[in-house]
């Protein structure tokens, strides 16, 4: 598994969703999680756009692009990308303690536990798989002290 090509892959999905669910709330809220707004209630329909925009489409927009330049040097951005990973596995714990409370989500509610947890797992293993960044040392060496002569004495003006 290559650290940087897992990392920018799982940004770039994370992007085209948030990105898909700022344009198209509508859509991922009927086919991707199941609920409709009547749109007759104008206040709560806008209220519930303005959710989906903002939960799934501004936060996984800006968390697919953070994790797609922290992608291009993963040995810098360990502890962002374990972060990253961290916050994904958060949410498929959220999903598992649903299960406890609610029942069983189904087969999309368990493909998306699973989904979750596989890239936050990757992002995890990512973050603590690649190499520590080598502290920069440079071997300075001072200049040679200038040439002692005996100083002369300017004339007097």
């Amino acid at each position: 598994m290559n650290p940087r090509v897992t990392t920018i892959v799982i940004g770039v999905l994370t992007t085209v969703m948030g990105v898909f669910a700022l344009l198209y709330p509508e859509t991922v809220m009927r086919h991707v999680l199941g609920f409709v707004v009547d749109p007759a209630d104008v206040g709560r329909f806008a209220y519930v756009h303005g959710e989906m925009r903002a939960t799934y489409g501004g936060i996984f927009t800006v968390l697919g692009f953070y994790t797609i330049l922290g992608g291009m040097d993963p040995a810098t951005n360990r502890g962002r990308l374990l972060m990253i990973g961290l916050l994904w596995i958060g949410a498929c714990l959220g999903r598992v303690y649903g299960v406890v409370i609610d029942g069983s989500p189904g087969l999309w509610g368990w493909l998306s536990a699973a989904l979750e947890a596989v890239i936050g797992g990757a992002l995890v293993a990512v973050s603590q798989m690649t190499p520590e960044a080598p502290a920069a040392r440079s071997s300075y060496t001072p200049p040679p002290p200038p040439p002692t002569t005996p100083t002369a004495t300017a004339p007097a003006v």
